[in-house]
């Protein structure tokens, strides 16, 4: 009986080492991406890779810095305002490897009129929303902390998830960000009472679909499988997936068109 056992745990043993060893074994290359954005499908189809998923994209920028992973793919707005907190140690590669269109998500049982009010809105103030766009992804924008309501009498329900720069950012107890700026002007102009509600990126298509929120503003991009849980506004953004990687790497220097980045991403 005990030779029985001691086979037994030397079996176990060995699949344990084996499996061990086989998980140390994936040689790809390491790129991180913010769970659940477009940087994941895009990164997650390049089978080549070793994807790494992250809450956001600036823990996966600082855990290249660190050596863990090798690169990072993200949107381009956000991804140049994490270059810039990180300027000594990073670049980005500014070829852009996609084509989407952020939109607000908006409850598909719009009892309020939002999809009408909200794109009229945008319609009305496109040339001054343009510029106030412009000033966010140029990081030349005024700081405006945008606070939520805590006694809302006629409440906006807004959904965000603050760690996508410059789109929507924590500020001490409040919010920064191009979205939740156009969010604020859109309640005052309509007499809503702006309530945000924080979470997970991963988390505001249901919270917006299901109804426990109004409205999404989270640099969302149009798709399908989204467009199955909520309406969405109008586009108002034109963005794009690029490559963060450290200054001192040469791997993408001589790139010149998504071809050449996806040729190497490729052969990684």
């Amino acid at each position: 009986m005990k030779k029985k056992v001691l086979i037994a745990l030397l079996v176990i043993a060995i699949v344990c080492v084996s499996c061990m060893a086989f998980a140390g074994c994936d040689n790809r290359v390491k790129v991180g991406f913010q769970s659940g954005t477009t940087g994941q499908f895009y990164t997650e189809d390049l089978k080549n890779l070793n994807p790494s998923q992250y809450p956001n994209a600036t823990l996966a920028v600082k855990d290249m810095i660190e050596g863990r992973i090798s690169y990072v793919i993200t949107d381009i707005a956000p991804a140049k305002a994490i270059a810039a907190q990180f300027a000594d140690q990073v670049k980005v590669i500014d070829i852009g490897l996609t084509e989407e269109e952020y939109c607000f998500a908006i409850n598909p049982n719009d009892t309020k009129g939002i999809e009408e009010k909200l794109n009229k809105f945008m319609n009305d103030h496109k040339e001054e929303l343009q510029v106030l766009q412009n000033a966010y992804v140029q990081g030349t924008n005024e700081k405006k902390v945008i606070y939520s309501a805590t006694n809302p009498t006629n409440p906006l329900k807004v959904a965000t998830s603050p760690d996508f720069p410059p789109f929507e950012n924590v500020s001490g107890d409040g919010f920064e960000g191009y979205d939740l700026e156009v969010m604020d002007m859109f309640c005052k102009e309509y007499g809503f009472d702006l309530v945000i509600n924080s979470m997970d990126f991963d988390s505001i298509v249901l919270n917006v679909g299901n109804g426990q929120s109004d409205v999404g503003a989270a640099a969302l991009t149009w798709n399908e499988d989204r467009a199955k849980s909520v309406k969405f506004s109008a586009s108002y953004y034109d963005a794009t997936q690029v490559v963060i990687c450290l200054k001192s790497d040469t791997t993408f220097d001589n790139c010149k068109t998504k071809e050449d980045v996806e040729a190497i991403l490729a052969a990684l």
